[in-house]
């Protein structure tokens, strides 16, 4: 499913109820300042000791003319540089005896601007004035933010910065850390819980290996060959910068992951390699108290849990029951979250027929979900073709005897059932109140030139209130993307593109042009004048939404029609 860091923005749509009109500025025009430390809460010791300023870097990308993307006000802050965040925090507490202190600072590019020759000079000045150490880390790095996270990293190291990178892209893709590694840049592959007390060891010995990753904790699957991840029962949970949280459209709203992993094995999907297949959960009773902290100290009222599958995790439940009895005391509290299709897929009894153990979980997880305050469920429907869900393994989405490849009248029933299963999903969740938000991508092997008004159509046919709309994209990490590079297949390898929003490989059956035409007629459909208008006339009207729902239904939909307008200027 979408990613953790996802979104991306690819994901940018996953919280259209906060979208509002976003106002760019040129990346020549500001000269951002640092932002305050993430915790001030916690004290600066009084007595001499050895201070080091990390500065937790989240590069944006360029845009289609070379320049920086950046934005007057932010959707989502980043839960990456949150758990980074924590972690500084962490090794304090840990090194409280040792005359070390670490400082964190957060940068955003997408909402604190790009950072300039100017700004590395001022970092470096403000360093020597106040007799500091800094580390840079280049942190949560997606593949469409790579080109800019390595131009970043190149510039620090080139005014005698220590540069850490880690995310996604170098975690699943060696020839990237080779090249950062030949520059001097210290790379950070998977999850960061159990390396960084002795990274930041490490450093403050002046003994900095080029390379990180995880050697303590479990063995899990992957699409190939088996990784380590950590143990996150006891890791620490996100910090909350207020200062940070400002720089977005809510101020109330932030991220949570409560689980990690994902069990399944979709192609276009690096979360299982980097992640691994195993889910792992939080302790739940620390991410009940967190939530509530949040909440009582911070003024939190929403929450986005970005597990890659939520109803996947060990301790949904706890989770859920903790939030609900949150709510019971009177506290405010909504969330959205991704989930996959079979959460929610489940179809009426026949008479006399008993409920399964696997319908009462899925039942159960539905109830708690909208007691616990849940708005929208975001889940991945990918493609409505059961030959594409076949080809890129995404099983999950088909009725158990259409796992296999279908023809003639057996092929049209497999696509019949397909239909169903999402009606199915969505009904399910709307009898609960909770929204469908869901994911669909355009471009998969056997898509054709008038996919994307078709499938549309058929979104909006099972009930689906808002709809994210992609280019199936063979990011470095997948086995899409090993497939494509066996295959001679791409045809763009400018990762600054790997935005999900550019066509970057040839397909078997359109042109790039009929490609890109398929994924604007997608949108356009799905929110043409007609579709958006009945929307924002019903959703008031809705008995099938709750409330936060519907409040949250009619921005989205707002934005998903600015996005629409979008579509036109989207490079082929």
């Amino acid at each position: 499913m979408i990613l953790v860091a996802l979104v991306p923005l690819t994901i940018l749509l996953l919280s259209g109820f906060l979208f509002f009109r976003r106002a760019a500025r040129a990346a020549t025009e500001i000269i951002p300042i640092p932002p305050a430390p993430a915790r001030p809460e916690l004290p600066v010791p009084t007595r001499v000791c050895r201070t080091l300023r990390v500065y937790f870097i989240k590069p944006s990308k360029y845009d289609d003319r070379g320049r920086v993307q950046h934005f007057w006000k932010g959707v989502l802050p980043n839960n990456t540089l949150t758990v980074l965040a924590a972690l500084n925090d962490s090794y304090n507490r840990l090194r409280a005896d040792d005359a070390v202190y670490v400082e964190t600072v957060i940068w955003d590019e997408q909402v604190d601007g790009p950072i300039l020759p100017a700004t590395v000079r001022a970092i470096q000045e403000k360093a020597l004035e106040d007799g500091v150490e800094v580390l840079i880390g280049l942190a949560g790095v997606q593949t469409n933010q790579y080109p800019r996270g390595r131009d970043l990293a190149c510039q620090f190291r080139r005014a005698g910065f220590p540069v850490l990178f880690g995310g996604f892209h170098v975690s699943g893709y060696p020839e990237s850390r080779r090249f950062l590694e030949e520059c001097g840049i210290t790379t950070v592959v998977g999850e960061a819980e159990t390396l960084w007390a002795d990274l930041l060891d490490d450093y403050l010995r002046g003994e900095l290996r080029p390379t990180y990753s995880v050697t303590d904790g479990i063995r899990a699957k992957t699409g190939g060959a088996d990784i380590t991840v950590p143990l996150i029962t006891e890791a620490q949970l996100p910090t909350i910068s207020d200062p940070y949280l400002r720089r977005f459209a809510s101020a109330t709203m932030t991220t949570l992951d409560t689980s990690r992993g994902c069990p399944f094995t979709c192609s276009y999907c690096s979360v299982k390699n980097v992640m691994g297949r195993t889910m792992r959960s939080r302790d739940p009773e620390a991410v009940v108290r967190w939530i509530r902290d949040a909440g009582e100290r911070h003024g939190i009222t929403s929450l986005f849990i970005v597990d890659d599958d939520f109803f996947r995790s060990p301790a949904w439940e706890p989770i859920l029951e903790g939030m609900a009895a949150y709510r019971r005391d009177g506290h405010e509290l909504s969330f959205m979250m991704q989930v996959d299709a079979e959460a929610a897929a489940f179809g009426d009894l026949a008479p006399g027929e008993r409920p399964s153990s696997q319908r009462q979980k899925c039942e159960r997880f539905l109830r708690l979900a909208a007691e616990a305050g849940c708005y929208a469920a975001f889940v991945g429907f990918e493609t409505f073709n059961p030959q594409n869900l076949l080809a890129v393994t995404k099983v999950q989405n088909l009725a158990k005897a259409d796992r296999q490849r279908k023809d003639g009248v057996a092929a049209v029933a497999a696509l019949e059932a397909v239909k169903e299963k999402y009606r199915r999903v969505c009904q399910n969740w709307h009898r609960h109140g909770v929204a469908v938000h869901c994911g669909y991508m355009i471009g998969f092997p056997f898509d054709g030139p008038e996919c994307g008004r078709q499938s549309a159509e058929w979104l909006l046919d099972v009930g689906v209130d808002l709809a994210s709309f992609f280019i199936v994209t063979p990011l470095p990490g997948t086995e899409d993307h090993d497939k494509a590079v066996r295959e001679g297949t791409i045809a763009d390898w400018d990762f600054n593109n790997y935005d999900s929003q550019h066509m970057v490989s040839h397909h078997p059956r359109m042109t790039t042009a009929q490609v890109v035409s398929a994924y604007r007629d997608a949108v356009r459909t799905f929110y043409s004048a007609r579709s958006t208008l009945h929307a924002l006339v019903s959703y008031p009207r809705r008995k099938d939404l709750a409330p936060a729902a519907r409040d949250a239904m009619l921005p989205g939909t707002r934005c998903g029609r600015s996005t629409r307008r979008g579509a036109r200027s989207t490079r082929s």
